[in-house]
């Protein structure tokens, strides 16, 4: 718009997932000639271990502006906060060198804490979308309460989430529930075929497929990392499929997990990691399955969305919003089992096929993008009551 001021929303983005999520909200405002974006891109982006997902966000064409690399070899939580320094260094200087309006985050990794110091020192008013979710397993649920508390702007995913942010204490005013931003990417997505996308994955056509996501439980002490993900498997070993696994994000007790998933493989055929699917194989290949397993978030939220059983272990998601497709069950191979004869029971899964979704039906984004243009980012609105 000739004459108009645009406004610059910061973006950062330091996990796989996360950029996922964030895609069709960074499409929207490209789009959109009174918005502009700047991309930071840090974490586990960088990382090899973790598939370099920078190259994602690259071969989707989006522009980043600056990445920020902090983080150090480890797992332990010394490590981790060490990280944490090097990312409020690091962010300083991206905050101090660019211009923007207002900085958007998303969801509830600890190392979004980096960001959230620099912006109140920085005086930039805060988004947050998918506060109000609670995941009682995992330092997540306190870190995603501190980002809602810190915010000034808040989207959410449902109303229930709605009311848990307000009763954090936020003005109901700047409260939106716009649904979930993956469901615009669900449905704008232009599916990989079965037989390219099996063929990469090195899958036989043939042969019942499981997607498998396990990341550590940061809050659970009563039974370890390993025994977890080693039921897990022993579970899956009963039954006659191929299981597709990826890894699991860098929390504390990471590489007790890695080098679980990793000797399970090598003594397997039929498991095969995969650092990052991608969002475009992710979603392409969730239709193909028989059932998702783990302890991930997109089996709670956007796995419900294609009506596939989630078989969800322990306690890392506890206190999120179910569909009738997840099914809960605790660490033991006994129960895990238990919850895949039930995902895979024709009964059940004939059920699902009229399940309500609850989370949005994919205009996230541009909601996002109308109440962006609304919303005026003076002193009143970055003075928190």
């Amino acid at each position: 718009m000739v004459g108009k001021k645009l406004k610059k929303i910061a973006i950062f983005t330091t996990s796989r997932a996360e950029f996922g999520i964030l895609l069709p909200f960074i499409r929207a405002i490209e789009a959109d000639d009174e918005l502009d974006y700047l991309l930071f891109v840090g974490g586990m982006h960088l990382a090899a271990e973790f598939g370099f997902t920078v190259n994602e966000i690259r071969n989707e064409g989006v522009r980043i502006s600056k990445e920020f690399d902090f983080l150090l070899n480890g797992d332990e939580p010394f490590t981790l906060a060490k990280s944490m320094g090097i990312a409020v260094y690091e962010l300083a200087h991206i905050f101090n060198h660019y211009a923007f309006d207002a900085i958007c985050l998303l969801g509830d990794r600890f190392e979004l804490l980096a960001v959230v110091n620099n912006a109140l020192l920085f005086h930039k008013p805060i988004i947050h979308i998918h506060g109000g979710e609670t995941t009682e397993g995992a330092i997540d649920n306190q870190v995603r309460n501190m980002i809602s508390k810190a915010a000034h702007l808040h989207f959410v995913s449902c109303e229930e989430y709605a009311e848990n942010v307000r009763r954090l204490g936020e003005n109901p005013a700047y409260i939106f529930n716009t649904g979930a931003l993956a469901i615009d990417n669900i449905k704008r997505l232009v599916p990989i075929p079965r037989d390219v996308l099996f063929e990469e994955l090195d899958l036989l056509p043939d042969r019942p497929l499981v997607l498998a996501t396990y990341h550590p439980v940061t809050l659970e002490s009563r039974v370890p990392p390993v025994e977890q993900v080693r039921n897990l498997f022993n579970a899956l070993a009963s039954f006659d499929f191929q299981v597709v696994i990826t890894a699991p994000n860098t929390d504390e007790g990471r590489q007790a997990i890695m080098d679980e998933i990793l000797k399970q493989v090598n003594e397997n055929p039929l498991y095969h990691y995969v650092e990052s699917l991608g969002m475009r194989r992710y979603f392409s290949l969730l239709p193909h399955c028989e059932f998702v397993i783990g302890n991930s978030s997109s089996g709670l939220i956007e796995v419900p969305y294609f009506r596939i059983p989630t078989v969800n272990i322990g306690d890392r998601q506890k206190g999120r919003l179910r569909h009738e497709s997840v099914i809960d069950v605790d660490y033991s191979v006994k129960s895990i089992k238990k919850g895949i004869e039930k995902a895979i029971s024709s009964t059940f899964r004939k059920k699902l096929k009229t399940m309500t979704y609850k989370f949005g039906q994919g205009d996230a984004a541009e909601k996002m993008v109308s109440i962006l243009k609304q919303v005026k980012f003076d002193q009143e609105f970055l003075r928190k009551s």
